[in-house]
């Protein structure tokens, strides 16, 4: 009985369909993990949180696989991660550089954040007197930058 109760459960607990759509997500992922390690990242981490790796555990893997990850700054970040191309020279496995986003800044408000991408397209800022003035940025804001 326990063995036929098994067996209709195999029927309609995991369908063919299913392990076939999950087989070609994990084969994609594995390829774009080994031949793209950067636009793989920081797709991972600009779709936080997603309650499996923090982004230390991503940007640490990353690392580990020679590519330069830039940290969050104000005056060229964007509110998400982003990849750069790197000037000269170029970097030697042909991977762009990881910026990381505000949305990492821990305590930083998105409304925050992209006024102050806003007011930084603008213009550039000339201190930090002026980011906070022209991004019309709360205390709390400018405490986690």
């Amino acid at each position: 009985q326990i063995y036929q109760q098994i067996l209709g459960f195999g029927e309609y607990g995991f369908p063919e369909s299913h392990s076939a759509s999950f087989a070609l997500l994990v084969y994609v992922s594995s390829w774009l993990k080994h031949h793209e390690p950067a636009a793989f990242t920081c797709a991972l981490l600009n779709s936080q949180p997603m309650g499996f790796y923090s982004p230390s555990q991503l940007t640490q893997d990353l690392r580990r696989h020679g590519v330069t990850i830039l940290p969050a700054d104000a005056t060229v970040s964007e509110w998400e991660c982003m990849l750069e191309e790197f000037e000269n020279p170029p970097h030697p496995e042909g991977q762009p550089a990881l910026r990381l986003g505000l949305c990492l800044v821990k305590g930083l408000s998105q409304a925050g954040g992209e006024r102050l991408v806003a007011a930084r397209r603008a213009q550039a800022f000339a201190d930090a007197g002026d980011l906070a003035r022209r991004a019309k940025l709360n205390a709390h804001d400018m405490q986690a930058l």
